[in-house]
């Protein structure tokens, strides 16, 4: 394969994998987590994991697919991204907003709302013919 080739080919597997983490994160993490998740982290975790992907394969490339120092410093640094996108991901599972589910304490709710609200009037009052 020519080597002029190598770098558009590296640019398409590098969007490939961005797409392939997110998928692989929502579907291992829960999406309703990754919803909940500051963008910044999404978007680092995604965007180094895709980098070191296509880290990996490059110098795979460059050495005749002889796995070298930098391609296991690669794969562990790869390892770590992932352990942290865990670590934050079951922060956010621990850390999660409460479900607005009623209790079945209805009468509490209507019992606090009246006394929250004015006393209504109506508009126009209906007097007795008397």
């Amino acid at each position: 394969m020519p080597f002029r080739l190598i770098r558009p080919l590296l640019v398409v597997e590098f969007l490939l994998a961005v797409q392939v983490w997110l998928t692989f994160w929502s579907q291992v993490g829960g999406q309703y987590h990754l919803d909940l998740m500051f963008w910044p982290w999404k978007f680092g975790l995604t965007v180094a994991a895709a980098w070191l992907t296509c880290a990996i394969t490059a110098n795979l490339f460059h050495n005749d697919g002889r796995i070298t120092r930098w391609t296991v410093a690669y794969a562990t640094v790869l390892v770590v991204v992932m352990v942290v996108a865990g670590a934050v991901t079951y922060y956010y599972h621990m850390n999660e907003p409460a479900d607005d589910q009623d209790n079945g304490d209805g009468q509490t709710t209507v019992a606090e709302m009246s006394r929250t609200l004015p006393a209504l009037r109506p508009l126009f009052p209906i007097r007795n013919p008397d």
